[in-house]
Formats: C-alpha cells, sequence, structure tokens
C-alpha cells in the first residue's frame, strides 16, 4: 500500500467514526464541527472519500433538526457540501434534491 492509499484509507476510516458521533447528541457538535473544517478543503470533495463523506451528510440530514441535536450547524455543513456538489457524482449530487439545506427545518 503506498502513501496516498494509506491516507485515502485513514481518511475513510476517520469518516466512519464521525459518522457514528454524528448520531449522537452528545458527539454531534464536535463531530459535525470536524467535518466542516475538512471540508473547507476541496479535497474533501475527491472521489475516494465521497462514499464516506456522502455516509456522513446523510446522518445529518436525518438528525440535526431532532432536538438535543445543532440543526444550525447541520444547515451549514450541508450548505458547503451543496456548494460543493459539482464535485460529485451524479449519483451523490443527487442527493442534494432530497436533502438540500432548505428541507431541513
Amino acid at each position: 500500500m503506498n502513501s496516498m492509499d494509506r491516507h485515502i484509507q485513514q481518511t475513510n476510516d476517520r469518516l466512519q467514526c464521525i459518522k457514528q458521533h454524528l448520531q449522537n447528541p452528545a458527539n454531534f457538535h464536535n463531530a459535525a464541527t470536524e467535518l466542516l473544517d475538512w471540508c473547507g478543503d476541496p479535497r474533501a470533495f475527491q472521489r475516494p472519500f465521497e462514499q464516506s463523506l456522502m455516509g456522513c451528510l446523510t446522518v445529518v440530514s436525518r438528525v440535526a433538526a431532532q432536538q438535543g441535536f445543532d440543526l444550525d450547524l447541520g444547515y451549514r455543513l450541508l450548505a458547503v457540501c451543496a456548494a460543493n456538489r459539482d464535485k460529485f457524482t451524479p449519483k451523490s449530487a443527487e442527493f442534494y434534491s432530497c436533502h438540500h439545506p432548505h428541507n431541513l427545518a
């Protein structure tokens, strides 16, 4: 495994961990903040990370409006990713027609 493959694997492992934390109100804020920071880098939207990132965003869209979670943070995260949806494959870009930030509330 070369260093790029190792980096991709480590990043995807971290995204899976973040996905788990996003499902828990006690951890949501820290996990969503970490993900929001990560999404500030255009490299976050590269193909090797897409499936893991979409998994996280699916959780955010499902839980952010629930009591104990942070709707505003969830909205900001989805909005940042929606602004970069041109970097996604068509299947992932479709996600935003159903989970657009405006549909959260």
